[in-house]
């Protein structure tokens, strides 16, 4: 091979199932460099464009090794020149590597995604609230000319209590699950009616008291929360390492 798109590193070959067709249907092989072991394919004669399609068929080989064995997730488009410098890689940065495997290992990384329903959260603060609501009363009879500041007020003070709601209600939400989790990070969002958006690193053992944890929020909540739970998946948010030929981080 004259260049090799990776997938993933790990101590040992995943056993089980196939690994499948990677990007471009390319096939995908397991190798031994450095002292590590390589899911790679040959690389593309073209650099694939970031696309659905070739975004998930790299992601679904790595969720095929992650199911089996614990594996660095390596970037989309990371290619190395050949094995000869894959193995010069992987052993200049073994140290590192084997850190990160030892902060993963035997784990899953897990998502969930609590979102308010729509109209539920602003409702609830304004039933809690009763001088917003004689705030807003008031406004609502009034020509919108004659209350400018006191409309800039209102939606202050609005959404301070929907600012000081999200930091009480996430507190509530991780206090069931970050005990089971080995670890959490929070994830960008920019919704308004965003409660939670968080990945958890999971052992494999606990990973069904953590889906158990999770029906139990859904269910506790179900009249006023919208839930997206996702994984088992390849723990990119958990790792963070730069092979410099790569050109990109492996993850995170």
């Amino acid at each position: 091979m004259s260049g090799l798109w990776i997938y993933g590193i790990g101590r040992s070959a995943p056993g089980g199932a196939p690994l499948g067709a990677g990007v471009g249907g390319a096939e995908v092989a397991t190798l031994r460099a450095g002292g590590f072991v390589a899911i790679v394919s040959p690389a593309p004669e073209e650099r694939p464009s970031p696309t659905r399609r070739h975004m998930m068929a790299h992601t679904a080989v790595l969720e095929r090794a992650t199911a089996a064995a614990d594996m660095l997730p390596v970037r989309f488009g990371s290619i190395a020149p050949g094995e000869a410098a894959l193995s010069r890689c992987l052993a200049a940065y073994a140290k590192d590597m084997n850190a990160a495997l030892l902060a993963i290992e035997d784990s899953v990384e897990l998502g969930l995604r609590a979102s308010w329903k729509d109209g539920v959260v602003f409702r609830e603060i304004l039933d809690a609230d009763a001088g917003l609501r004689t705030l807003r009363d008031r406004l609502q009879t009034r020509p919108a000319s004659e209350t400018y500041q006191a409309r800039i007020e209102l939606g202050r003070r609005v959404e301070a209590a929907l600012g000081a709601r999200r930091e009480a209600e996430t507190a509530a939400l991780l206090k069931d699950l970050a005990p089971i989790a080995a670890r959490d990070v929070t994830l960008r969002s920019a919704e308004e009616n965003m409660v939670l958006h968080r990945a958890f690193l999971v052992r494999r053992g606990a990973e069904q008291r953590f889906d158990a944890a999770v029906t139990a929020i859904e269910a506790r909540h179900a009249d006023r929360m919208s839930f997206r739970y996702v994984g088992p998946v390849p723990p990119f948010n958990f790792v963070s390492l730069r092979a410099e030929w790569m050109g990109a981080e492996m993850a995170g």
